[in-house]
């Protein structure tokens, strides 16, 4: 498998659907950049689960802290991002901390046939620690809720931060109506990196597609990228079943600006991750 995906002149296939993603995007309206800072990480760090009834109980959100726990409250911190920035952030409580992390419960508890009894996990201390996170910032050092819970070794570790502030990653909808893009193109499916008027983007291809190249139809709004491939190779050998992800890098014919870098797959807009 090739280590970069060259850059090539688009042929006529994927002019075509560029310009089709192109009107589609501008009828439903070119989407704008997410704003805000984005975790790319769990919400949970470290579960340390030792037991399938540990697992089922906290999926089921049956997790509770003992009386008498002296759990204490947030106050204020701040996130250490790795360029040597900060944010200063209020710390959420031990008790919505652990509810933001376990979100929308889903009882399995009798399904999987773990009695009532077993199906729970009792907190019995809670101290405020750290965790390393990928944020749309880059790394960070945010802080974290470290529980200890009965009949467990390992400590459970949740962000202790809101999802106001550390946002969840929102998928983007592609706009209404767009066709399916011809077997013969492959589609960008993360903007990496945007630098003056280069772009990095990682590709998505099959072990036997031949001749991959990456591919770049500017417009005065938005810049459509994606790529395409040759004939399929025969043979087991290529890994027909294998799915690969490989970068590519475009030059523009002018630095990107506030123009939005679409996929020509999709037709989503693509974002710096």
């Amino acid at each position: 498998m090739p280590t970069l995906i060259p850059s090539a002149p688009a042929p006529a296939v994927f002019l075509d659907r560029a310009r089709d993603v192109a009107q589609a995007v501008r009828a439903a309206g070119i989407p704008k950049p997410p704003e805000g800072i984005f975790l790319y990480s769990s919400r949970t760090p470290d579960l340390g689960f030792e037991t399938t009834e540990q697992k089922v109980a906290w999926g089921a959100g049956h997790v509770t802290i003992a009386p008498g726990v002296q759990a204490g409250s947030g106050g204020t911190t701040r996130i250490d991002f790795g360029d040597g920035s900060s944010l200063s952030v209020s710390v959420l409580d031990p008790r919505p901390a652990l509810a933001q992390a376990i979100g929308t419960p889903h009882d399995n508890c009798g399904h999987v046939q773990i009695p009532a009894s077993k199906c729970r996990l009792t907190i019995t201390a809670a101290s405020l620690t750290t965790a390393d996170v990928d944020t749309s910032n880059g790394p960070a050092t945010v802080p974290a809720w470290s529980f200890t819970a009965k009949g467990k070794s390992r400590p459970m570790v949740v962000v202790a931060v809101s999802s106001d502030v550390l946002k969840p990653v929102v998928q983007p909808v592609p706009p209404p109506g767009l066709a399916k893009p011809d077997p013969g193109l492959l589609g960008a499916e993360r903007l990496t990196r945007i630098e003056g008027n280069t772009l990095t983007f990682s590709l998505s291809h099959g072990g036997c597609e031949s001749d991959l190249r990456a591919h770049v139809l500017e417009f005065d709004d938005l810049v459509v990228i994606g790529g395409s491939h040759g004939p399929l190779m025969a043979g087991a050998g290529c890994g027909a079943l294998v799915a690969y992800s490989t970068p590519a890098v475009v030059t523009l014919a002018e630095p990107l600006g506030d123009r939005a870098v679409i996929s020509a797959a999709t037709g989503v807009r693509l974002t710096p991750r």
